[in-house]
């Protein structure tokens, strides 16, 4: 792998991090916004699952491109990472304003 293909493949790694941390904490503000007289616990529920997400595909995927190890599989971690949130996320955004009422 040269040189330019690996720097390449870190800075992709390390922006599907960054954008898998920012789905993260997003998730886990959003639970804390839920005003107590509303809360039951089951709100819990969304931290723990995208905990977990952040856990098992995240941050490991941060930590190979920090260390700029095994990239293609941080690469493939990152892009799993990136489908699940927005995934998660493009049926929330309000496409119809962007496009013109195309979507």
């Amino acid at each position: 792998m040269t040189t330019l293909t690996r720097r390449n493949l870190r800075i992709a790694v390390l922006l599907a991090a960054a954008i898998g941390t920012l789905f993260w904490l997003g998730v886990c503000v959003r639970v804390l916004m839920v005003p107590p007289p509303r809360r039951d616990g089951f709100e819990m529920l969304g931290a723990i699952l995208a905990t977990a997400y952040f856990l098992a595909l995240v941050l490991p995927a941060l930590a190979l491109g920090i260390l700029g190890r095994w990239l293609p599989l941080g690469a493939v971690l990152g892009a799993v990472a990136v489908a699940i949130a927005t995934d998660a996320v493009m049926p929330w955004i309000p496409w119809s304003i962007f496009a013109g009422g195309l979507f």
